[in-house]
């Protein structure tokens, strides 16, 4: 009998190495007896989705990376252990349980254009600032208005230009 212990116990690893996420979702949805769109109406998510997880073409996905998040809310919805579908993606996907991957980032720089905006608001700052400095600086020369002359000394002018009188 333990030959048939050890063998059935090889089967199972051998099986084990095929299940996917996507498998086992599927094997567990249709064992409930729910179809794609009521598990998808449920998730709330596009019904399409349903079949791109049970398929584990994490890639079709809008956003690949939320594909872990989809899984374990679906695995929940089916009431599945989360660890064994979380421990199936990592295979799946190459990872070691537990590790991982990490997102090298880099530090926020700013744009080009935010140090264009910000030296074009300096240099019209100073253009004001000029302008409102020298008007209030500027004295006006004595130039005589027009107002201030009489029509009586206007008029020897008016009859010296050529044309007049006529």
């Amino acid at each position: 009998m333990s030959k048939v212990n050890r063998l059935s116990d090889e089967a199972l690893r051998q099986i084990d190495a095929f299940m996917t996420p996507g498998s086992l979702l599927k094997a567990a949805r249709v064992r409930r007896g729910l179809s794609e769109g009521e598990v998808a109406e449920r998730l709330k998510i596009l019904p399409r989705y349903v079949a791109v997880l049970e398929r584990d073409d994490y890639e079709a996905l809008r956003n690949p990376a939320f594909a872990r998040g989809y899984v374990r809310s679906y695995g929940r919805l089916l009431g599945l252990d989360i660890a064994v579908l979380e421990r199936a993606l990592a295979e799946f996907d190459g990872e070691q349980p537990g590790n991982r991957r990490q997102v090298q980032t880099r530090p926020l720089q700013l744009q080009r254009t935010g140090v264009g905006v910000a030296v074009g608001l300096a240099v019209l700052f100073v253009l004001v600032l000029a302008l409102w400095w020298q008007r209030g600086n500027f004295v006006a020369p004595d130039w005589p208005e027009a107002a201030e002359h009489s029509a009586a000394e206007l008029a020897p002018a008016a009859a010296l230009a050529p044309g007049a009188g006529r």
